[in-house]
């Protein structure tokens, strides 16, 4: 099996696949909070992103926690948590940095930057939080 197979493979058939599904759902929920604070509320866009990412993050820790990953690396749930904290405020601070970067320099309407951001964060989050938290 070639490494792309391999790769395909484990996409399909594995927590990936959830993740890809968790990462869906937590998307539309930020998405639609990042919407309705800036455009409904007036709130500017970054800190909309902010709270928005923030109510993404959580939702998408439960289902991480829950749903997606099988193998756990710590049995202390405190230890655990205080790592997936610092996986997701790094992810906060990422997005956030990108986001600004897109709209401010790349001239990109922060809906259109959102969605690239969140795709580039997507991976970044799930190879963290695999590498880190969830295996053996």
């Amino acid at each position: 099996m070639t490494s792309l197979q391999k790769v395909f493979h484990y996409a399909s058939n594995t927590e990936f696949l959830r993740y890809l599904w968790a990462g869906s759902l937590t998307f539309l929920t930020d998405f639609l909070i990042l919407i309705v604070l800036t455009e409904l509320v007036g709130i500017n866009y970054l800190w909309s992103n902010l709270a928005a990412v923030s109510v993404g993050m959580l939702l998408g820790s439960l289902l991480c926690i829950n749903w997606v990953f099988q193998n756990r690396r710590y049995t202390r749930v405190a230890q655990e948590f205080r790592l997936f904290v610092l996986i997701c405020i790094a992810g906060i601070l990422l997005n956030e940095a990108l986001l600004w970067a897109c709209v401010e320099f790349g001239k990109t309407h922060y809906l259109v930057a959102k969605v690239i951001v969140s795709a580039v964060v997507f991976v970044i989050n799930f190879c963290l939080k695999k590498m880190i938290l969830f295996c053996r």
